[in-house]
């Protein structure tokens, strides 16, 4: 199997493939362009950009297994499938060689390839006015934050590239980056793009609206909590709000709703595999993972977004509905005004801004048909706002990839899932560490 050097960054070292994934940027796909000639003019500089969308496409991305390797570890679900990559995930047995993992980061390491090709090669495009000029790169700017901290949040330290390297000699000297280091990163991406970025409000490619709500995720995240609360309230003043119900944000083609932020974009042909994997047999789907028992009883009665998310077919086998088709045609969300929402709640409480907090996450528990809490009668103290908060993003972001890097994040990983404590970290692929001698593992693989 090829490796991350070799072909997920090839985009930065050799060749650059594009592909149109937004209907909003008619170009025709170019494959196997020397980096150099990559981006010449403004046909094949939108054609650059579109490339980054379609990468996030990828089967190993947001396409499906990004989402499921972040589910399957944890209580949400378990493999009911055939995939042994799938299997030793759910058990908390994985390997440095599963090659689905190696996948995953393949795939991440690509989409930053092709950013960074971007972010080199179209400020120098003449043919480009300097608006459009600017939207682009920051849009990479903002795509790039994304995939670094996707990265960050289920390896720990990783590489940092932000530039196309020169040979394949050079990323052969590739070592990890600590964490506090990526977090820079992610933020200097995120404040240039928030500069370059233009001031459309669009769903389906990268706006400062995105900017702000993936700042209040980053800033969860590194626990800085009144950061995070600010781009959240950023984020709010964007003009977001949350859909009118739960339902209309999960429909077969992922119709446009106000709490859209950003939307991954799929179609019958550029397809993703969640409903196919979440999917019951008994409507042709693959059914390689199911909801757990312990997910079936999360919810309170009548709370909308079990009956929804949640199903038993005929056999009374239990499936995910949350993706209603098994065709993959939803534009899936990469992030929403109701994370947003989540993540500013447990700002406020993590400040002892209990009443707010309070008020903040009662917004979805009023959207999803249950009583909304009062503080000194349902929630007291500051541990029982934060469990409240806790809980609502277990229901509300229920397989959506947020399960696994939440637990880990608020330290309750090993306690809730019983695992070792190496295990909150994901394994280096091996083919990573052959390739490039000064990458280290992470303890315990």
């Amino acid at each position: 199997m090829q490796t991350w050097t070799r072909r997920s960054l090839a985009a930065a070292v050799a060749v650059f493939a594009l592909a149109a994934c937004d209907e909003t940027l008619t170009v025709e796909p170019v494959n196997e362009v020397e980096v150099k000639e990559a981006i010449i003019d403004a046909v094949s500089a939108r054609a650059a950009l579109a490339g980054i969308y379609d990468a996030l496409q990828d089967g190993s991305y947001y396409g499906g297994d990004f989402n499921f390797f972040l589910e399957l570890p944890t209580d949400n679900a378990e493999h009911s499938g055939t995939f042994t990559t799938y299997a030793d995930v759910d058990k908390h047995v994985t390997a440095a060689d599963n090659s689905t993992i190696e996948g995953m980061w393949d795939a991440i390491y690509s989409t930053i390839g092709r950013a960074n090709t971007v972010i080199a090669l179209v400020p120098g495009v003449a043919a480009l006015g300097d608006d459009e000029k600017n939207d682009i790169v920051g849009q990479a700017y903002a795509l790039r934050a994304l995939a670094f901290h996707d990265l960050t949040k289920i390896w720990g330290p990783i590489p940092i590239r932000t530039a196309p390297a020169d040979d394949l000699a050079e990323l052969a000297t590739t070592e990890r980056a600590p964490v506090n280091t990526v977090y820079t990163q992610i933020l200097a991406d995120l404040t240039k793009a928030e500069t370059m970025l233009s001031d459309d409000f669009r769903i389906q490619k990268a706006s400062r609206g995105f900017v702000h709500a993936l700042r209040s995720r980053v800033e969860l995240y590194r626990a800085n909590w009144a950061a995070a609360e600010a781009a959240a309230l950023a984020t709010a003043n964007d003009g977001y709000e949350l859909a009118g119900d739960f339902t209309d944000l999960f429909t077969d083609e992922g119709s446009e709703t106000s709490e859209d932020i950003l939307r991954a974009s799929f179609t019958a042909t550029e397809f993703n595999n969640l409903g196919f994997y979440y999917q019951s047999k008994s409507f042709g789907g693959r059914w390689e993972l199911a909801p757990t028992a312990n997910a079936m009883n999360m919810y309170e009665a009548g709370d909308a977004r079990r009956a929804w998310t949640l199903k038993l077919d005929s056999r009374g086998r239990r499936y995910v509905n949350k993706y209603p088709t098994t065709v993959g045609a939803e534009d899936l969300h990469i992030i929403r005004f109701g994370e947003v929402l989540l993540n500013l709640a447990e700002a406020q409480a993590r400040q002892g801004k209990l009443s707010q907090a309070v008020d903040t996450y009662n917004q979805l528990r009023e959207r999803a048909g249950v009583a909304a809490h009062a503080l000194g009668v349902d929630v007291t103290t500051q541990q029982e706002v934060l469990n409240a908060v806790w809980t609502e993003r277990r229901r509300e972001l229920a397989y959506e990839g947020d399960r696994w890097p939440d637990l880990v994040r608020t330290g309750r990983a090993v306690t809730v899932l019983g695992i070792a404590s190496f295990r909150t970290l994901f394994p280096v692929p091996t083919n990573e560490i052959d390739v490039a001698p000064r990458m280290t593992q992470n303890p315990g693989y």
